[in-house]
């Protein structure tokens, strides 16, 4: 196993206000909240959702920039894959994602948005909190995840300007820089944030043939941006972001399992170095608006995804590009307060997934073959909850 220790370099900033810097300090002091619910806090407390939020801050003190290093601030999770960062599977208190690809029982989500199943394993860029829900409250999300729902909160811009460059090193020249900008554009209405990041963690295994030694590992760049439009004093308001990561890979690297500790592929003499390529478009468009007594979200995401693969298979050359495309709709409302007798969550779930696979393999029987596969679902859902409070506690 790979061992990484990242050594933070702290390469420039922005100075703020000392006012602005105690408002900070307050908020980091505060309880968060567990935006992953769908119910409000004294539902979630009286149905004994179980929940768990990490901090930024506790996310980087553990050395976890990527979605796959989340068990080690998460007890009783645990993300796998079978060889490379496409196909992952995630368990969660003994239950499992392996058993339906495509309908994972648990899920990876970004600001409520459902990820592709290609793409759970990503980095993280400009993260606020990372939430775990666990058991079937993940059933008020239309992918219905039995097993539990994974958010990730990112950071999204407001009043107070915010500026930062930071970067590590680690190991086998592998290094991590990111770029965060964000503030208002027209204060009072319009805000604004641009987070720049380029992630390299090389590994350690071994080709004979071409003499790499460090095979295994990903090379990741991401770039978002967004935009949050809440005018003052208004009950609404709109956000929109939109995120491009390409992340060029050197796995579907095998080693014999009587051989492990040479780090070397077991391949045909003269193999390639294996090559994986994915890039991901991300863009959501979000709404809300606020009543005394009740909340209304809408939110509308789209992914596009392709990535390609080419890695040798003892005499084969397997070369298996991909394309996804998913859109995802969803309209939800929701009780606001503490003090009500009954809290209600009603919502109503759109997802649509295509997919299209072509697969060649080069072999010196028969140098080339190919075939091309399709697959579609879509998903349907309406939803509710209904939760009675017979005292002011429960």
């Amino acid at each position: 196993m790979k061992m990484t220790r990242f050594y933070p370099l702290v390469l420039g900033g922005f100075l703020l206000p000392a006012a602005a810097h105690s408002q900070t300090s307050q908020q980091d002091e505060s309880t968060l909240v567990v935006t992953a619910s769908k119910q409000s806090s004294r539902s979630a407390s009286a149905n004994n959702v179980s929940s768990t939020v990490i901090s930024a801050t506790e996310l980087s003190d553990a050395g976890v920039t990527a979605s796959d290093k989340l068990p080690r601030v998460l007890p009783g999770l645990n993300i796998e894959n079978s060889g490379n960062m496409l196909f992952s599977t995630i368990s969660l208190r003994g239950i499992s994602s392996a058993q339906d690809f495509y309908n994972p029982a648990v899920t990876l989500y970004v600001d409520g948005v459902p990820q592709l199943s290609t793409n759970t394993i990503q980095a993280l860029t400009d993260v606020q909190s990372v939430e775990l829900l666990r058991g079937p409250q993940g059933t008020l999300y239309g992918k219905s995840a039995q097993g539990g729902i994974i958010n990730i909160v990112t950071q999204q811009p407001d009043s107070t300007p915010r500026g930062y460059i930071e970067g590590g090193v680690s190991s086998r020249d592998s290094y991590r820089s990111k770029l965060n900008l964000s503030g208002p554009i027209q204060d009072g209405l319009l805000y604004g944030s641009v987070t720049l990041l380029r992630q390299v963690d090389d590994g350690e295994m071994i080709n004979p043939s071409t003499g790499s030694d460090d095979l295994g590992g990903t090379r990741a760049s991401i770039g978002n941006v967004k935009l949050r439009l809440a005018p003052d004093d208004q009950p609404w308001e709109m956000g929109f972001s939109a995120s491009r990561e390409c992340t060029r890979a050197t796995q579907d690297a095998y080693v014999a399992w009587n051989d492990l500790k040479s780090r070397t592929l077991s391949l045909s003499e003269g193999s390639p170095d294996p090559y994986l390529r994915r890039c991901t478009d991300s863009q959501t468009l979000s709404g809300k608006y606020a009543t005394d007594d009740w909340v209304f979200n809408l939110i509308g995401a789209w992914q596009q995804q392709n990535y390609s693969r080419t890695f040798p298979s003892g005499s084969l050359i397997v070369n298996m590009p991909q394309r996804w495309n998913q859109d995802v709709q969803e309209l939800r409302a929701a009780t606001l307060g503490d003090t009500r007798t009954v809290d209600m969550v009603f919502g109503l779930y759109r997802q649509n997934t295509r997919e299209k696979l072509n697969s060649a393999y080069d072999m010196p029987t028969m140098p080339y073959l190919s075939s091309t596969g399709y697959t579609t679902a879509e998903t349907l859902a309406a939803y509710s909850d209904l939760t009675w409070h017979l005292t002011e506690r429960f």
